[in-house]
C-alpha cells in the first residue's frame, strides 16, 4: 500500500526505503555502499507472485525476456534511489517520533473516513499494522528530506494565480452530499442463488419466480423497516448504514457519498436525493442496486466557487507539485553526482537496454496486459 502519492507521481517509492541484505554479494555499490543480490531477489520475488505475473506465460517469465529485462531495470533503478535518498536522510539527521506516526496515522484515517475504513483497506490489500507504520516513516522522513532541500511553500499570490488561471475548472454543476442506505434486491441475482441451491432441479419455473418474489419481498420489508428506525432519528442514520447497508463501501463512513453531481447516481437515486430538502428522509428508493434511504447532509449551489472556498484545495494541490518538482530534481543532481559501480555487469542500464533492443521483436508480440 503506497501512502505517498507525491513520490509516485515523481517515479520513486517509499516502499523501498526499508532494504533486507541477507546475502552481501554487492551487484551495485553506489557512494561505497552496497546494493546486494538478497535485496533485488526480494523485491522480484514479491512482484512475481502478484496477479499480473502470475497469469503471464512462461516464456515471458524467462530471465531474458523483454518483460523481466524491463523488470529488472525498474527494480535496479528503484534500489539505486532507495540507497541515495537513504544516504541523505542520514546526512540530515532526520528522525521520525512516535507522536509524528501517530498524527500522520491520523490525518491518514481522516482523509479514508474512519479508523475502521482504514482497517478495511488495509485488510482488503494484505497490508499489516507494521508495514502502514514503516510506509508512514518513510513518508515522513521523505517529507522531511524534501524540506530540508527544496522550498515547497505556496504563497497566496500563487495560489489567487491558479484559481485566475484555471476559472473554467472552479465552475461547478449543483451538487449535494448525502448518505445512504442499500438493502441489496436484485431478481436476476436472487434468482441465480436459488436455481444454484437447487442441486437436483427440481423447481419449476414457477417455484422459482415465487421463491425470487418472496426473497424481494423480504428485502423490502427489510428496507421498510429500517427507514421506519430511521424517520424515528435521523441522528442514528449513520448507526443505521453502518448497521444494515449493502453498500459496504459507505456503510463503513455511516453511509455517507460525499459530494456528488446530479449526473453521477442511476436516475431514481439522484432525482430522490435532489429534491430532498437536507435532513429528511427518503422514501424507500428502487434502483437497478435495490433498495435506497436516502438522507441529504448539505448542498453546494451551482456556478462559479469563490477563491476563500477553495483556496485550501487549490493550495494542497500547489504544495503536492512543488514536492514533487523539489523531490525530482533533488534526486537528478543526487544521482549525477553519485559515484555508481556496477560489479554484476549484468545489472548495468547501458547492458540491459542493449539486451532489451535485441527483444523488441518479442515486445511487439505481447498483449497490452503484459506490456
Amino acid at each position: 500500500m503506497k501512502l505517498t502519492k507525491t513520490l509516485l507521481a515523481a517515479g520513486l517509492s517509499i516502499g523501498l526505503l526499508t532494504g533486507c541484505a541477507l546475502d552481501r554479494s554487492a551487484i551495485i555499490t553506489v557512494n561505497g555502499e552496497a546494493i546486494t543480490k538478497a535485496q533485488y531477489e526480494k523485491i522480484l520475488n514479491e512482484q512475481l507472485k502478484s496477479p499480473q505475473f502470475q497469469n503471464m506465460p512462461a516464456e515471458a517469465k524467462a530471465e531474458n525476456s523483454y518483460i523481466m529485462l524491463m523488470t529488472k531495470d525498474r527494480i535496479t533503478n528503484e534500489l539505486i534511489v532507495k540507497t541515495i535518498l537513504e544516504q541523505q536522510i542520514k546526512k540530515h539527521k532526520i528522525t521520525v517520533s512516535n507522536e509524528e506516526i501517530k498524527a500522520k496515522r491520523k490525518e491518514i484515517a481522516d482523509k479514508i473516513g474512519s479508523e475502521e475504513r482504514l482497517q478495511e483497506i488495509l485488510k482488503q490489500n494484505n497490508v499489516s499494522e507494521s508495514k502502514l507504520r514503516e510506509d508512514i516513516v518513510n513518508e515522513i522522513k521523505i517529507d522531511k528530506l524534501v524540506s530540508a532541500t527544496g522550498d515547497t511553500k505556496v504563497s497566496d499570490k500563487e495560489i489567487s494565480d491558479f484559481y485566475n488561471k484555471n476559472k473554467a475548472s472552479f465552475n461547478r454543476p449543483e451538487r449535494v452530499r448525502a448518505s445512504h442506505i442499500l438493502i441489496e434486491a436484485n431478481p436476476d441475482k436472487i434468482k441465480q442463488e436459488v436455481i444454484d441451491a437447487d442441486k437436483n432441479g427440481k423447481l419449476t419455473a414457477a417455484e422459482i419466480d415465487a421463491k425470487v418474489k418472496a426473497k424481494m419481498d423480504e428485502k423490502m420489508a427489510l428496507a421498510k423497516k429500517v427507514r421506519e428506525e430511521a424517520v424515528k432519528n435521523p441522528d442514528k442514520f449513520a448507526d443505521l448504514a453502518k448497521k444494515y447497508s449493502d453498500d459496504k463501501g459507505s456503510a463503513i463512513q455511516g453511509g455517507d457519498l460525499g459530494f456528488f453531481p446530479k449526473e453521477a447516481m442511476v436516475k431514481p437515486f439522484a432525482d430522490a436525493a435532489f429534491s430532498l430538502k437536507p435532513n429528511v428522509v427518503s422514501e424507500i428508493v428502487v434502483s437497478e442496486f435495490g433498495n435506497h434511504i436516502i438522507i441529504v447532509k448539505d448542498r453546494a449551489a451551482k456556478g462559479m466557487q469563490p477563491l476563500d472556498k477553495v483556496k485550501d484545495e487549490i493550495k494542497t494541490f500547489l504544495e503536492q507539485q512543488k514536492k514533487i518538482e523539489a523531490l525530482q530534481k533533488l534526486f537528478a543532481g543526487l544521482k549525477a553526482e553519485a559515484k555508481i559501480e556496477y560489479v554484476d555487469k549484468s545489472f548495468d542500464p547501458a547492458n540491459i537496454q542493449n539486451a532489451l533492443r535485441q527483444n523488441i521483436p518479442q515486445a511487439e508480440n505481447m498483449s497490452p496486459v503484459q506490456q
